[in-house]
């Protein structure tokens, strides 16, 4: 019985761990395309383009944090 539950709170871990990793490359793959419209864009565009970066590169570091502290619970146990 411990080792079924065991094996099943590791299974959630990995499952955690990887859909972090999946997040992660998302955020990452949206910051650079919104950091390619930013350089991409006219003058009228600029600013926004600009704002849309800045929360993409937020949502980035938020995944980076959010796959770190998981990462290192995973290493802890």
């Amino acid at each position: 019985m411990a080792r079924t539950i065991s094996r099943e709170v590791a299974s959630i871990g990995i499952r955690l761990v990887d859909e972090a990793y999946m997040s992660w490359c998302t955020a990452q793959t949206q910051c650079q395309n919104a950091l390619r419209a930013w350089f991409d864009a006219g003058p009228r565009d600029r600013a926004e383009a600009n704002w849309a970066y800045r929360a993409a590169l937020d949502r980035e570091q938020a995944a980076a944090s959010d796959l770190e502290s998981l990462s290192e619970l995973a290493h802890a146990a």
